[in-house]
């Protein structure tokens, strides 16, 4: 009796389709992306039961990680194929409008796993990390859940395995996790040694949504509009703000020295696509809670591709400075992306 042959898909059929569509924006892959993607191809293209249950992919900001999954996220059955950012899928599973009054947390997020994984065979999830215990149980629980209903888990990372939740109090709350990923998934490092967000733009590539933005040395602009109008978020109000469609202005103090949240982030970023942040302070001496918030906003600038412009006392060059190192190279890698205006315009856009 003759053993069936599995059906092998064409030979590099996701490297091909990746490369292309990163060729016509004109970005060239380095040797390190172009090995990532290959492995990308060899696991995709198994057969569903010999795929990796993982792919594991670390490394400095600015290597194109974010790049490369959404160019495969973009060539995926969208019926079989989800990508979350941690933020936002950790604000889906604990949102109020779907807990049981009395529920336990771990019951919250089995429920919500059930729900927002269902039908799926490749989830991606960006900026993968863990830096509370809090985390630990949940990403123990996502890689579990991915694992029981044979979902293919890829994940981006600034940190590799091994520094996740790098506190000696709490690592051993998610070494088994690191244990898994490390038997069971690739681990690949993406690092050819270059920050592509902070070099020159090429004049070819056409902006979009976050890179459209900018960072003007300025805390006020003179022509800025009248902000006359309350916004509701959750309970609270805040303004007044200007808005005319999909812009907001807002001050920093609106946004960052009250008690906003991410979810409060991740809602407003829905609901507004240009963004003009003015009055915020100088960074070197500014208060940690101040600076996380502000962190955590431009985090989800970046990630939903808002438009943001930011008019600031200084260039935000110490913003960070109380945060740790993966977190201010980041946001560092971010800024950068942002034209930076030392001299004010003559008019402001609304």
């Amino acid at each position: 009796m003759t053993t069936p042959l599995l059906r092998i898909p064409d030979r590099n059929k996701y490297a091909q389709k990746i490369t292309k569509v990163l060729e016509q924006q004109h970005i060239q892959v380095d040797p390190v992306q172009r090995e990532l993607i290959e492995i990308l191809d060899r696991c995709l293209g198994k057969s569903k039961s010999a795929a990796h249950p993982g792919i594991y992919i670390y490394g400095p900001p600015g290597r194109g990680k974010t790049l490369i999954m959404n160019t495969l996220v973009s060539l995926m059955p969208p019926a079989t194929t989800a990508r979350y950012h941690f933020h936002e899928f950790f604000q889906r599973l604990n949102s109020p409008a779907n807990r049981i009054p009395g529920q336990r947390l771990g019951a919250i997020f089995a429920q919500g796993l059930e729900r927002e994984l269902a039908g799926l065979e490749l989830l991606v999830f960006d900026e993968f990390h863990c830096t509370e215990p809090g985390d630990a149980m949940f990403m123990a629980k996502l890689v579990r859940h991915c694992a029981e209903h044979r979902i293919q888990l890829i994940t981006t990372s600034n940190y590799g395995p091994e520094k996740l939740l790098d506190d000696d109090t709490f690592h051993h709350l998610v070494q088994p996790t690191i244990d898994r990923i490390k038997n069971d998934f690739v681990i690949f490092a993406l690092d050819h040694q270059v920050d592509y967000r902070q070099l020159d733009a090429d004049p070819q590539q056409v902006l979009e949504g976050y890179r459209l933005g900018s960072l003007n040395l300025f805390e006020t602009p003179a022509a800025q509009p009248e902000h006359d109008t309350m916004i509701q978020i959750g309970y609270d109000e805040i303004g007044p703000v200007h808005l005319n469609a999909e812009t907001i202005w807002i001050t920093f103090d609106q946004i960052c020295r009250t008690r906003r949240n991410t979810a409060d982030y991740l809602e407003l970023a829905g609901r507004y696509s240009c963004w003009h942040v003015t009055g915020i302070p100088a960074s070197t001496n500014m208060p940690m809670d101040e600076e996380r918030r502000l962190a955590n906003l431009i985090d989800i600038f970046y990630d939903k591709n808002v438009e943001v412009h930011l008019y600031a006392a200084d260039n935000l060059g110490n913003l960070g400075h109380m945060l740790h190192d993966t977190e201010k190279a980041r946001l560092t890698s971010r800024l950068a992306q942002l034209q930076l205006n030392e001299y004010e315009r003559t008019s402001a856009s609304s």
